[in-house]
């Protein structure tokens, strides 16, 4: 069981460790873009934001969270993993996914840095609740997913090239490690639809208080 195990989740960093590192090094190149914007915005820009994540607040407090509702949950979740997932089946995942990387990265961390300049440190704190707990699951399904469709579509370029003779990395424990990124996919939305809502209106309470 133990083997069993380890070779579905072993590839990724025994094959396709130069994947990982692209794909890690392009997240978090959009991080850092996310973050110096968030803290560059100017004056106007600051009391936009500043009011928009108030109103946010306030309705949190209220129970009155403006939340997409499940078929629009489901497709703001599952989107970034399928799409990656698509491009894993053509060469084109090698501008795709590093593209998508650097995306991810920056909605991801503008998001956290704007909490962070209105509110500091408690705003780091919602912050946390609102993206970083389905971030636990959806950020290391991120990384995975684009790692492994990356070194997919690597070896796809080269098949289609010189190496036309490299064989293709579609076997049982790629298409296991898609299932298991699946179910915590499934996992990060009933965090959001369920759980998220009552936490950041606990803390929403103590923010504006």
């Amino acid at each position: 069981m133990r083997r069993a195990v380890a070779g579905i989740w072993g590839s990724p960093t025994t094959e396709g460790t130069p994947a990982l590192v692209v794909t890690a090094a392009f997240f978090a190149l959009g991080g850092l873009l996310g973050c110096f914007l968030a803290f560059q915005a100017d004056r106007g820009g600051d009391q936009i934001l500043s009011g928009y994540l108030a109103a946010f607040l306030s309705s949190a407090q209220d129970g009155a969270l403006n939340l997409p509702d499940l078929p629009g949950l489901i497709w703001r979740t599952a989107r970034w993993p399928g799409a990656l997932f698509l491009l894993g089946f053509t060469a084109l995942g090698l501008l795709g996914i590093p593209a998508l990387s650097v995306l991810r990265g920056f909605f991801l961390a503008f998001s956290i840095s704007s909490f962070a300049r209105v509110y500091g440190r408690a705003g780091l704190s919602v912050a946390f609740l609102l993206l970083g707990i389905p971030g636990l699951l959806s950020v290391p399904v991120f990384l995975l997913m684009a790692a492994q469709s990356f070194s997919a579509a690597w070896s796809l370029a080269c098949r289609s090239g010189a190496q036309g003779g490299r064989s293709l990395p579609y076997h049982r424990d790629y298409f296991l490690r898609c299932g298991g990124c699946a179910a915590a996919v499934v996992v990060c939305i009933f965090l959001e639809h369920q759980v998220i809502p009552v936490l950041v209106s606990g803390a929403a309470g103590a923010l504006l208080s």
